[in-house]
Parts: C-alpha cells; structure tokens; sequence
C-alpha cells in the first residue's frame, strides 16, 4: 500500500480507521438495540431487576416478546440508517467531481461521532433508549454512512491512479474495507467482554477523531478540483442543489463514443449484483449454519466470517498484484476468476453437511473480493476526469439497495425452502453467478479492448496534435480522459 502515492495512501488508513469504527459500531449496537427492545417492554421494572434482560432464555415468554419487537425495530434501524445515506450520496457526487472529495469523507465520520454520543446518551434515559438508539442510526444516515465514504475513497483512487495500477489500488481498498470491519467486529467483542459497552463506544469515537485528522492534515486534493465555492453560502449547503442530481443522472443516460454507455451500464449492473449474492448469502449463512445438521453456535458464526472477511482482504492485498503485475493477468481475466471463485464456493457450501466443509468452502471463495474490485477499474476506464464521483455515488447508491434486495430475496428462498433441501438458496445462487459468467465471456472482447484502448496511450497534446504517437483511445466529444503515469500526465482531447 505504501508504494502508492501519498494521496491514495492517507485514504486507505482513513478507510480502514473508519471501517473499525464502523464494525465496531454495527457489532455492538445490534445487540444493545434488543437490550433496549427490553427495557423498553418491561419499563420501570427493569429498575428492579437488572438481570431480565441479560437472561433472557430464562424468561421464554418475556424472549419470545422481545424477538417479535426487535425484528421491527431493527428494520426500522436498518431504514434510518441507508435511505437518508442514499439521498445524501447522489447529491454529493456531482458536488466531488466540482470542489473536491474532503466534505465527503469527512460527512460520515462526524455522523458516526454524533450516533456515538447518543447511544452514550441512551445509558442515562433508559426508558427512551430505543428512540435514542433509532435517532443515531437517522444521524449515521443523514451524514453518509459508508455510502458517502465509500463513493469519496473510490473517486480518489481514479484521481490518484494511473491506468496501469488502477485495478491494484482498488483493491487494496476494498482490502481495508474487509480488514477493518474484520477488526471492528472482533475489537467489539473483546471491548464489551474484558470492559463495558461506554468504553467501547468511546473508543469508536477516538478513532473517528484520527481519522478526521488525518483528512484535515494530510490528505490530498486532486488539483483539478478547485472550483471556488460562493462566499455568501455555506460549504455544506452547496451540496443540495437539484443540479447535481441531474448532472448524475445524465451520466448513465447520456449518448458515448465506442459503445461506451452500454460497457459503463453491463459493468455498474454486474457490480451490483455481485454485491446482491454477496450480502444476501451472508444473511442466510447464519441460518444455514445454526441450522441442523452443522448447529453451530453464535459465537462460532462470528469468528468464521471474521475468518472470512480477513482471508478474502489477504487475497486482495497480496494476490491480487501478484495476478496484475506479475502474471500481467488482464482486468476482464481477473473478475473471471473472481467469479470462477464465487460459482465454487457457494456450490460446494450448498451440499456442505460438516464444519470442515464449510471452511473448505472458505478457501474456494477466497478470490471473491477480486471480482467487485476489479469490476470498479474497468468502470473507471469508461468515464472522464469529471464524472468519477457521479457514476461512484450511483455505484454506492446501487450497492446499498442491493443489499436489502438480496437480503430480502435469499432470505426468503430459504424461508420457503429449507424444509426441503437447506442448499437450495445457494443452489440459485449459483445460476445467477453462471449467467454474470456467460454476460462476461460474451462481452470479453469488448471489455479487453476498452482496458487495452487505455494502457496503450502515451502522448496526445490537446488538438495540435504536437509530438502525437501511436494511441488507441475511446473518448468523448468536448470531453478529457485523463492518464496519469508516476512522472507525467498526459491529456487526450477531441
């Protein structure tokens, strides 16, 4: 990561730092939200009996009750915290590609800073700890959430990348994002069980405050963004103009060169749906593994998908510049073999009837990650310098609806058909992955000469075409693609 740029560097840290909080976040409110759903139930006799609600497998009843409750409120809380966070990054795509990636970056972590003190704040009004904890996850929502971060750090990676490493730093990316919320998941359950729940929550907050530093101190601007904002309106209100929704729109609907708005479109829709088979599987594995003939225990489900997260964020910081650079293995053969990867894990797990098939079936997947990484490089190869924070925060946007499509497709297959055959949710999921395969392999060529018609540029000077060499490049009428090489920056223009 180190041999990046500075730019690309301080955000990786800043992901990673904010992917803890994150994980760390996520892991323990959950759990607190239900304890609240109890409080919330009992009322003032919890003032009198402390433990109801921490055995609650002593109280069947009083269990069942608490069950029915939390599922609402979680929905509820899983709402509050992705439809504002939505809203929020469509808007603030255009405002990147304008002014810059800072007020992005830095929306969600003063989010989570605020979501902390409230919850904070929820220990000492214990009979309104559920609207408390509700109106954090709103804050997380209305600043951002991962939505807004994740569109930010992506962006500067294309600000920052030249063509040649682009594929590599998007994966060391999405490595921090599996590294970190690995590691915030399992700090949350360390914090909780040696301390309390305020010392982890405090915690968090120190590592917003890092990671809020960091941007303020070090992290770099792309030089091209510096339009002045007016001096008469507030920074943050500049990003909610209607304009900038419409300026995101119109990339996608917008008419391009070399077939390029049917690549842009195929990709951004094969990323999504990755992301839907990715977050939906991992809804239903804690049903399919807690589930006889595996019965495993919660905790063992927590530490496999730490397992999990860490194995394919390895893969992505170590194997996959090994594929790009030394094996000089295209992007199109990458997300192949990404895919490859997916289709053989999710069909051994599907017949999986003992521990150790499962874990064998963590290793199939370990290429995982290499698939959505790589997928974003390509879309990167597609666009112009000012549209990366556009076509991003549709990407982001996309990404979180997918989630709750995933969960609300896979979650219900198994509902319907676990009785039969608990393997068959992933069964299906496997025809999906066959038909992004075949959606690949038929657009190879295309893909290839797109990822080609870039790497292959080296000098073009606006149109005086002074010193022009050989190139190969799909752009835009009366629009710049720029490549950017460690010692130069090169401009084509038509």
């Amino acid at each position: 990561m180190f041999s990046c740029g500075k730019g690309i560097v301080i955000i990786n840290i800043v992901i990673f730092l904010y992917k803890i909080g994150e994980g760390m976040l996520d892991a323990t409110t959950r759990p607190y939200l239900i304890h609240g759903v109890c409080y919330k139930i009992l009322g003032t006799v919890v003032r009198e009996n402390e433990t109801a609600c921490s055995s609650l497998d002593k109280y069947p009843a009083l269990e069942d009750e608490v069950q029915k409750q939390s599922g609402y409120y979680l929905i509820y809380y899983r709402l509050l915290l992705n439809i504002p966070a939505i809203l929020l990054s469509m808007f603030c795509g255009s405002y990147s590609d304008r002014h810059g990636r800072k007020l992005p970056i830095l929306l969600p972590c003063f989010g989570g800073m605020a979501a902390v003190m409230m919850y904070l704040a929820s220990n000492m009004l214990s009979e309104h700890r559920v609207q408390m904890i509700l109106g954090g996850a709103a804050m997380q929502g209305m600043f951002g959430k991962s939505s807004l971060i994740n569109m930010a750090a992506n962006s500067i990676v294309f600000d920052f990348s030249n063509c040649e490493n682009r594929t590599r730093n998007f994966g060391k990316l999405l490595a921090m994002n599996f590294l970190g919320g690995t590691l915030g998941a399992l700090m949350s359950g360390v914090f909780q069980d040696l301390l309390d729940i305020n010392t982890t929550f405090v915690a968090i907050m120190i590592l917003y405050i890092i990671a809020i530093s960091l941007v303020f101190l070090l992290q770099d601007e792309d030089e091209k963004k510096t339009d002045t904002l007016d001096p008469k309106t507030n920074s943050f209100c500049q990003v909610f103009k209607v304009g900038h929704i419409k300026e995101t729109v119109a990339v996608i609907t917008k008419s391009r060169s070399g077939n390029n708005r049917s690549k842009l479109i195929s990709l951004i829709l094969l990323s999504l749906i990755v992301i839907l088979c990715k977050d939906g599987e991992k809804d239903v594995k804690v049903m399919f593994l807690t589930r006889s003939p595996l019965s495993w225990s919660r905790s063992w489900y927590g530490y496999f998908l730490s397992v999990e997260l860490a194995v394919m964020g390895f893969c992505l910081l170590f194997l996959l510049p090994l594929f790009s650079r030394k094996l000089n293995l295209s992007d199109v053969n990458i997300v192949i073999i990404g895919l490859i990867s997916m289709f053989a894990k999710v069909i051994f797990l599907a017949f999986s009837t003992t521990s150790w098939m499962v874990f064998v079936s963590l290793g199939m997947g370990a290429f995982i990650g290499m698939a959505p990484s790589t997928l974003r490089s390509l879309l990167s190869k597609t666009l112009n310098e000012d549209e990366a924070g556009k076509v991003f925060s549709i990407l982001s946007c996309g990404e979180t609806i997918s989630k709750f499509l995933g969960s609300l497709i896979f979650v219900n297959i198994y509902g319907a058909t676990a009785h039969i055959f608990r393997g068959i949710t992933y069964i299906t999921e496997t025809f999906i992955v066959l038909i992004m395969l075949v959606i690949v392999l038929v657009k190879y060529r295309q893909l290839q000469h797109l990822q080609s018609s870039l790497d292959n540029v080296t000098v073009v000077i606006d149109n005086k075409n002074i010193d022009q060499r050989e190139t190969q490049s799909v752009v835009d009428n009366s629009h710049t693609q720029k490549c950017k090489s460690e010692n130069s920056v090169y401009y084509i223009s038509v």
